[in-house]
């Protein structure tokens, strides 16, 4: 049986690119490059022409029976982007994001990010693939100076972002809709933050341990209530890393009530606040059949969520 040969590096850049991890885009003819070099060839082989593609990864015991080439091929020209992958991207020297609009609602406290990002369950991940913009909601968790996120290792474009392709993530509160004496002059206090980066994969025990954080995030408690992940569910799991850097995240924060009318008018002002709530946990059909209790990682998530 034959298969790709795995080629153990950027032909541009010369990054490492491993079969078992993320990270490679190759070709019909399989030129192989990193998604951030792949990113300044505009997605298109310089040697055939032909678009360049996700590789996919080869894991365990097939890697194991059909190791991957040892053969590097570099080209002689120069790279258009080295360095550029996501793990070497240097971020310091990068201009810090700024909020133009509304400049007054900014926020620069880091607590104030944290506590965000904790309290919010999903956000948006957004990045450009093959010249279109891509855009998913995904659960994450914040892991200190980092935010987690995980998917499925068959989603091309997740693939793509994980190899480096520069990413943005959006997370959003609606704390009240601000009902105001017109329609013009009425708002919303929120909370929202985007964080700009590259992202990385994570790979052995530092993948599992983000999937368990992830799922800790969640539902805290509920990893010790159930089997740990199979070694096939961990190898079928994408998990990435986004770091919050300095300069390279926005907090914009509206509060307060509705603005004192300029104008005679009778019509009603004020605030509708809205807030997240549970539901009582609702059980499968099998576990009511089985008569399983509710346990208590859950009776703790519906009471911190309780109305």
């Amino acid at each position: 049986m034959s298969g790709l040969q795995m080629r153990p590096g950027c032909e541009c850049c010369d990054v490492d690119l491993p079969a078992d991890e993320v990270g490679a885009v190759v070709c019909s003819f399989e030129c192989t490059f990193c998604a951030g070099c792949a990113e300044h060839l505009g997605r298109s082989c310089p040697n055939c022409g032909g678009t360049l593609m996700p590789r996919p990864t080869r894991v365990g015991e097939a890697l194991v029976r059909h190791p991957g080439s040892t053969t590097r091929v570099v080209s002689a020209g120069d790279c258009p982007g080295p360095g550029y992958a996501g793990r070497a991207r240097p971020t310091t020297d990068l201009p810090p994001e700024r909020l133009h609009r509304l400049a007054e609602r900014a926020r620069a406290d880091r607590a104030e990010l944290d506590a965000l990002l904790d309290e919010v369950l999903s956000g948006t991940l957004s990045t450009v693939v093959d010249g279109r913009p891509w855009v998913v909601p995904m659960l994450f968790a914040r892991d200190g100076d980092r935010i987690l996120l995980h998917g499925s290792t068959g989603a091309g474009a997740l693939r793509h972002v994980a190899a480096g392709a520069p990413a943005a993530l959006c997370v959003t509160v609606v704390d009240g809709l601000v009902v105001a004496h017109t329609t013009f002059e009425s708002s919303a206090n929120y909370r929202s933050a985007v964080v700009h980066g590259e992202l990385t994969p994570l790979t052995g025990d530092e993948r599992t341990a983000a999937l368990e954080l992830i799922s800790e995030r969640l539902v805290p408690g509920r990893t010790g209530e159930v089997r740990p992940m199979s070694a096939k569910e961990v190898a079928a799991t994408l998990a990435m890393s986004l770091p919050i850097a300095a300069g390279r995240w926005v907090l914009k924060v509206r509060s307060g009530g509705a603005a004192v009318p300029d104008e005679e008018t009778t019509a009603w002002s004020g605030v509708v606040s809205l807030r997240v709530v549970a539901g009582h946990p609702e059980p499968a059909p099998w576990s009511v059949e089985a008569g399983t209790p509710v346990p208590a990682s859950v009776t703790a998530l519906a009471e911190r969520w309780a109305p």
